[in-house]
């Protein structure tokens, strides 16, 4: 049986110019322990800070993924991250306590996802799935629209994507209904909710299918 893992590997764009360098990364270390207690059941290895800014994750299943990348974009707002994904196998064994000390395919598959992100712009790449242009391109348009996001419409779209109503998250941020729904129309949040849960189905079905063959 080979087991596949999705790897993240996220990067905070230009972190050092801001002043308050400390404060950046209490709040980066602490929402990383956050995100590992939620998610801990999608994790085969946690979120862990890396060099300087950079951190990576290894995922025992894709699902939640998007909820995790757009809570960090909301609560480093407005500092922003860039995600490269990799999906394939781990050749050496999986490290539960922190995400070091690991090799292998997916691995390799999402450092060129961020080195080609660091080369060409946007927020996203994955690497590793059939159909990986097309997917990557639709990412690319993704980033795009997010550019003139706000900190609320980030946070909007993040309790959107975790299934939250619209009375809650008006009352959680604490604007109108109206301004959510303005958030949700304005942003595109919708058809980018579609493409970020088809996509990660689509890497559930791909290690599902290895793991059985």
């Amino acid at each position: 049986m080979s087991v596949q893992y999705l790897v993240l590997i996220g990067d905070l764009r230009d972190s050092r110019r801001v002043k308050d360098r400390a404060g950046l990364q209490h709040l980066f270390e602490s929402s990383l322990a956050f995100l590992n207690k939620r998610f801990r059941g999608a994790l085969a290895s946690p979120l862990t800070v890396t060099l300087g800014d950079e951190f990576q994750a290894v995922f025992s299943d894709p699902l939640p993924v998007w909820e995790i990348l757009s809570a960090l974009q909301a609560r480093l707002f407005p500092v922003t991250a860039r995600f490269g994904l990799g999906l394939g196998q781990i050749a050496t064994p999986v490290n539960p306590q922190a995400a070091l000390g690991m090799d292998g395919p997916a691995f390799y598959r999402a450092r060129d996802a961020i080195v080609q992100l660091k080369e060409e712009g946007g927020n996203y790449r994955i690497e590793g799935l059939d159909d990986a242009d097309l997917i990557n391109h639709t990412l690319s348009l993704v980033s795009g629209l997010q550019e003139s996001w706000h900190c609320n419409r980030f946070a909007t779209y993040h309790s959107f994507l975790s299934g939250v109503p619209v009375q809650r998250i008006a009352q959680e941020l604490k604007i109108s209904k109206t301004a959510v729904y303005k958030n949700l129309h304005d942003g595109h949040l919708h058809p980018i909710s579609g493409i970020h849960r088809s996509i990660a189905a689509k890497m559930a079905a791909a290690m599902e299918t290895t793991a059985d063959a």
